[in-house]
Order: C-alpha cells, then sequence, then structure tokens
C-alpha cells in the first residue's frame, strides 16, 4: 500500500463561487487538499477529508491527471487515479466511471463540485483549494 503524510489545514475558507469560472490558475497541476461531503444518507457514505495531486499530461491541455486520496488518521489513502477532461472554457475539471461523473469547477486556486450517480443523484460535494 502506498502512502503519504499530509500537512492539515483547517477546511475553513474553501467555499467559493460554485459553478462559476472567475480566474484560471496558470496550470492545475499541484497539490488541491479540502473536503469532499456526503448529501446522500447511504450508510456507506462517510465525510472526508480528501487531497488530489493533479499533474498535467504532455501534449495534452484537455487532459490532467488526478491522484485522489482521503485522509485517514492523518495519512493519505489512495482512493483512484486518472485522467480527467479539462475544459477551459467552461472551467471544469471532469471525469465519468461506471456512469458516475465527478465534475469540479475551477476558480483561481479554488475547485467545487459533485460526485453524481447514473440516476442522476448527487452523493457527494467537494471543495478543494490549492496548496503548490
Amino acid at each position: 500500500m502506498w502512502l503519504r503524510e499530509v500537512v492539515a489545514i483547517p477546511a475553513a475558507g474553501i467555499m467559493g463561487a460554485y459553478g462559476v469560472c472567475a480566474a484560471e490558475p496558470a496550470s492545475l497541476a499541484g497539490v488541491w487538499k479540502g473536503e469532499s461531503v456526503c448529501t446522500s444518507a447511504a450508510a456507506s457514505c462517510t465525510d472526508e477529508a480528501v487531497v488530489y495531486y493533479l499533474e498535467d499530461v504532455p501534449g495534452k491541455p484537455d487532459q490532467v491527471l488526478v491522484q485522489a486520496d482521503k485522509i485517514v488518521g492523518g495519512v493519505a489513502v489512495p482512493m483512484g487515479k486518472g485522467v480527467w477532461t479539462y475544459n477551459r472554457t467552461r472551467g471544469t475539471l471532469e471525469w465519468e466511471a461506471g456512469g458516475r461523473v465527478w465534475r469540479l469547477n475551477v476558480d483561481g486556486d479554488r475547485m467545487e463540485g459533485t460526485l453524481t450517480l447514473p440516476n442522476n443523484t448527487i452523493f457527494r460535494k467537494m471543495t478543494l483549494r490549492k496548496l503548490s
């Protein structure tokens, strides 16, 4: 198992204008930290502190490699890794797997978004701030 230690920061102040792309960072690459909050009463869902590690995909400005980790006991535990689509015009970062859609709206050094299930239920809301 691959683990990383993460410096804790308060989640306060992460909220931004959901759905509005006011400013775009020079690059999305870097470490983004925040929270993923359940919007469903499903017993399998728990609120989580999360860290997303983003890397540019060389020669593909519309793609970003994302490693998503949750924080458990101060240690990052990998949840998944994949290539997400970055739509600069809309200011969105998106990934779909098995009918589930992760969509984040980029606003400078902040991102907010949702995980939507195949039946269009919003299962989670995420808020992230770029650390580096």
